[in-house]
């Protein structure tokens, strides 16, 4: 599902409302809710009672300067920008408004709704023979304002909407429900009321989301919700695509918020937001857009700083232990704050005096060393890390393991050494297989040296030791020659 949030005059202007029925958009209520929250929060109240409900309206009137300030701020939002004086968009909201309460009372006059309850619900929701969609959705809103008006917190009243939504069949009054519990849940109080305090910001986002993206049934419910079940249930019988863009709503102010998304370690965390945007992606778009992204990244740019990172190189034993782990953090990191960060780090961790030398822990065997080198050059080369700086340490870490085959000579031991030569080989073929070796000069010593142990006079005896039968000794030399071509010594 796509949702991009929208700033007050952003939403303002793409609701113009220019007659009373104008009034009863999904856009037009937003704007409606925004404008009044000051009236409608401590009340408990949603635009829907208010459009469908003669009390309400009156009340809203008589309630000081809420009226007035709630039309005064959507003018401004409207007008911004633009050559209208904001008194004229005022008197012509008046107007709108002026005609849209003096229908309202004379289609309840002739209407006399039923308050809905959870009894009556399923025979209000149920639209007559040839009664117009407008009609009807105009009848059950007034029965359901009717319903709610001596409910004064948001979790009986979200109780109560989430019976209606149970009785609900058909297209029509299921759309019904779904916008009246939309509005409910658009406040962070009513969504404690819906599914109390989460432990973590992230099981709130992993929990909502379900919801969102359609893959939640009614068993994923948080145990501990209040209202879990019901609206899990509402949500799994149909569409609501209202709640649903409310739901994707609260997510990206979860996702802007100060609260960790774990309360795991700083690399589990950073680990979370980064697989987060994958799961935040839907159909190829982000829940949020822009304003997700940029959330996620300022929680990265905030987890990695020089106070933070010694924290994820927590127990690393040497220079290319550090090396490998910001490696593979920056190649799945995001945001350009957390990227240049980490590759500054690299950039200063392969700049240090001699850092060939620092490279590799203590106690490694000199295969472990070729091994771990090799490993280390293959990440650097795949890496994102711009590239004039990744060939220049690429290169300090292929002479690292050229000096160290240099040293310790290992190829030569290997071509001279004891044991036999099957055996010899098997190790050389076995690194090169595993990608220990740096392409170049080094994979190329490997390789000579491995081509020199198959010319040995003995080589052919030594490897089919053991195999008396043609077919055994065939399916040996086959077997080899797959391991050569994998090595790519032949």
């Amino acid at each position: 599902m796509t949702f991009i949030p929208r700033d007050d005059m952003e939403l303002a202007k793409s609701a113009v409302c220019e007659e009373p029925e104008d009034l009863f958009g999904a856009d037009a209520r937003e704007v409606f809710a925004r404008a009044a929250s000051a009236y409608l929060l401590p009340r408990k109240l949603t635009v829907l009672e208010i459009l469908h409900s003669a009390d309400h309206q009156r009340d809203m009137m008589n309630a000081g300067t809420s009226a007035m300030q709630a039309v005064q701020k959507t003018a401004s939002w409207q007008v911004r920008g633009m050559s209208v004086p904001v008194s004229e968009r005022i008197r012509r909201l008046w107007d709108i408004a002026d005609a849209a309460q003096k229908s309202t009372a004379a289609r309840l006059e002739d209407l006399s709704p039923e308050p809905m309850t959870k009894e009556t619900a399923a025979s209000l929701l149920t639209q007559k023979v040839d009664e117009e969609d407008e009609a009807f959705e105009f009848r059950a809103y007034a029965s359901m304002a009717l319903g709610l008006r001596d409910k004064k917190e948001w979790q009986e009243k979200i109780a109560a909407v989430l019976d209606f939504a149970a009785a609900a069949s058909g297209p029509v009054p299921q759309g019904c429900v779904d916008k009246l519990l939309a509005e409910l849940l658009r406040t962070p109080e009513a969504m404690t009321a819906t599914f109390g305090e989460f432990e973590t910001a992230g099981d709130a986002i992993i929990s909502l989301l379900g919801l969102v993206n359609e893959t939640a049934s009614p068993p994923d419910a948080p145990p501990k919700a209040p209202l879990g079940k019901p609206l899990f249930m509402a949500l799994f019988k149909a569409s609501m695509r209202e709640t649903r863009q409310v739901l994707a709503a609260h997510i990206v102010r979860i996702v802007g918020g100060p609260d960790k998304m774990t309360r795991k370690m700083l690399a589990d965390e950073i680990a979370f937001v980064v697989e987060l945007r994958e799961a935040l992606t839907v159909d190829g778009e982000l829940v949020g857009g822009d304003a997700t992204q940029q959330a996620l990244e300022r929680r990265l740019s905030r987890s990695l700083s020089d106070q933070t990172i010694d924290m994820l190189m927590q127990g690393s034993k040497s220079v290319g232990e550090r090396v490998m782990r910001a490696l593979k953090l920056h190649k799945n990191i995001f945001g350009e704050t957390a990227e240049l960060y980490l590759e500054g780090y690299i950039t200063d961790l392969m700049g240090q005096p001699n850092v060939e030398t620092k490279l590799l822990p203590e106690g490694l065997s000199v295969r472990q060393q070729i091994k771990t080198l090799g490993s280390l050059h293959r990440a650097m080369q795949g890496s994102r890390v711009a590239e004039r700086s990744r060939e220049r340490m690429a290169n300090q870490i292929e002479q690292a393991q050229t000096a160290l085959l240099d040293s310790t000579r290992l190829l030569e031991k290997l071509n001279d050494g004891g044991g036999s030569v099957a055996e010899r080989l098997g190790r050389v073929i076995e690194l090169c297989r595993e990608g220990a070796f740096i392409e170049g000069d080094n994979l190329d010593r490997a390789r000579s040296a491995a081509q020199q142990l198959m010319k040995k006079p003995d080589f052919l005896e030594s490897y089919l030791s053991g195999a008396e039968q043609k077919g055994e000794r065939a399916a040996r030399l086959k077997e080899l020659q797959r391991k050569l071509a994998e090595a790519k010594i032949v």
